[in-house]
């Protein structure tokens, strides 16, 4: 009847995630104790880096960084490994904390204060099931960015991504130019592929399997192969196919690029890292050479001036944000936000492409002899004192697990020639599904509405599930960004335009399709 849309389903799902939440809290208090007490390769107190206190910072550098996020933290380290060069790199957040090396907690992550909290500005055309129709953008708000608090996947790209770069004009860019920096970062643990001419050891970024392993991942895997499909190593010569997970880890924890590349360089002398700095704006003078850079650090603002280069490593939504805050894009727009134009680049912001994932599958087991309990991801499990002792002593368990996928899949839509090794969608394999938390990890780190949580899993709440979640590689539709107004403080607009262009929602819809190799 019409009341249904008004039904106290969502109340009660509501109900239930408060009441999952409470000992959820209990156990993290009790996980930060254990790593504390039992875990000190975790804390790793020695490595750790040292915020620069703001007196002790020099007035001058020759490169200052903005940004100490997954590029930035590389670029830190290789500039200051040259002892003649004074590096300074700013970042607006927080070292990283123990948590957010547990591969298990990163949904946890992503609505906490070491994200950003981005929201896309609301739509009628898309982000519809979500709270304002607003959807989440994580990003890192710590040392390490977005790979602080990212699902640790390890996907290189396709190689013809590489090769179309190099072909624009991009000389330098192509897939066998970029190789040997792929070779160079990495630090390869899974066995069958430490000796493949695609992977290398001995690099600052360490790639393994997830440790501990869902059954159900093994028998989807088995279940391709019976389909025709290849279980493949993507990162290497051919993408098309399944494989599970290779993930930025370190001995199953979580291995970040300021884990990677900061830790090792903390000491050097001539690196200098502030935390909690925001950028103001990139400083520019007349002739519009870059001389230094302004930022608040704990509520003081500060200038510091720079040698050599200004190097503006911030993301996809900040290093637009600053450079329009610097007075470098549309004049126009600028000026009527009483911002002084240097250079007028209406692209600035421009072109803001992301990829689209379908979500809201729940796969069900329809097996006489089991519930399939035993073959997937147990929310109950990974909160006891068991699996805190085997996170502690045996450096194993639930807790070192994937709950969003351990397992993945590029596949072609009937859109994409499967001759080409060019897939256009990736799956995500999960041992486990949204209706499985009562909207504790899921609902909460997408933003999905209390009425479209009910009205999809209400039925099958708690309920043993996986998840396969498609993601469109290469969309057409294009977004911008624009500044909401004059201060660094305040969040820009995010307009992504998500099915702007309709061929987007056509290839994802066609995915169930995909099943022919």
């Amino acid at each position: 009847m019409a009341s249904h849309n008004f039904s106290l389903r969502p109340l009660v799902s509501g109900t239930r995630i408060l009441f999952g939440l409470l000992p959820g809290l209990g156990s993290i208090l009790m996980l930060r104790m254990v790593i504390h007490l039992y875990r000190p390769d975790i804390e790793d107190a020695e490595h750790r880096v040292k915020d620069v206190p703001i007196d002790e910072l020099h007035n001058c550098y020759d490169f200052i960084i903005i940004g100490g996020g997954s590029a930035g933290s590389v670029i830190a380290s290789r500039l200051s490994e040259n002892p003649d060069w004074n590096i300074l790199l700013l970042e607006a957040g927080p070292d990283e904390n123990v948590l957010s090396e547990v591969p298990v907690l990163f949904p946890a992550l992503q609505t906490s204060s070491l994200d950003w909290q981005f929201v896309t500005e609301p739509s009628s055309d898309y982000c519809l099931s979500m709270v304002g129709n607003r959807c989440k953008w994580p990003r890192g708000k710590v040392l390490g960015g977005s790979s602080t608090l990212n699902a640790m996947l390890y996907i290189r790209g396709n190689r013809k991504d590489y090769d179309n770069w190099a072909m624009l004009g991009n000389e330098g860019w192509a897939y066998n130019d970029v190789l040997k920096y792929f070779l160079k970062a990495e630090d390869m643990r899974i066995p069958e592929y430490q000796n493949d001419p695609y992977h290398s050891t001995g690099g600052p970024i360490s790639i393994e399997n997830f440790r501990y392993e869902q059954p159900i991942t093994k028998k989807i895997l088995e279940a391709a192969e019976q389909l025709g499909y290849r279980i493949v190593d993507v990162n290497g010569e051919f993408q098309t196919g399944f494989t599970k997970s290779h993930a930025t880890l370190r001995d199953g924890l979580r291995c970040s690029t300021a884990k990677g590349y900061l830790r090792p360089a903390a000491k050097r002398g001539n690196l200098h890292i502030s935390l909690h700095s925001l950028v103001e704006k990139i400083l520019i003078d007349d002739h519009k050479n870059t001389y230094g850079v302004k930022f608040t650090k704990n509520g003081i603002s500060n200038v510091i001036k720079v040698n050599k280069e200004v190097i503006l490593s911030a993301g996809t939504i900040q290093s637009p944000q600053i450079l329009m805050l610097s007075g470098i894009g549309d004049s126009v727009e600028l000026k009527s936000l009483g911002i002084d134009p240097i250079a007028h680049l209406p692209g600035v912001g421009k072109n803001l492409q992301d990829h689209i994932a379908m979500g809201g599958h729940s796969f069900l087991f329809d097996n006489p002899y089991t519930n399939g309990s035993d073959y997937c991801f147990n929310y109950h499990t990974v909160s006891s004192i068991g699996s805190l002792i085997d996170f502690a002593i045996n450096r194993n368990g639930p807790l070192y697990s994937m709950m969003e996928a351990e397992a993945m899949a590029f596949v072609n839509t009937k859109y994409q020639n499967p001759v080409e090794d060019y897939p256009d969608i990736q799956l995500f394999i999960a041992p486990s599904a949204d209706n499985m938390d009562g909207g504790l990890f899921g609902k909460r780190a997408n933003g999905l509405t209390d009425a479209t949580y009910a009205d999809l899993y209400e039925d099958i709440l708690y309920k043993s599930s996986f998840s396969i979640v498609p993601l469109l590689l290469r969309p057409k539709s294009r977004g911008y960004i624009k500044l909401r107004n004059s201060d660094p403080n305040t969040a820009p607009l995010i307009y992504p335009n998500y099915y702007s262009d309709q061929e987007d929602m056509a290839r994802l819809v066609s995915v169930n399709s995909f099943n022919n190799p």
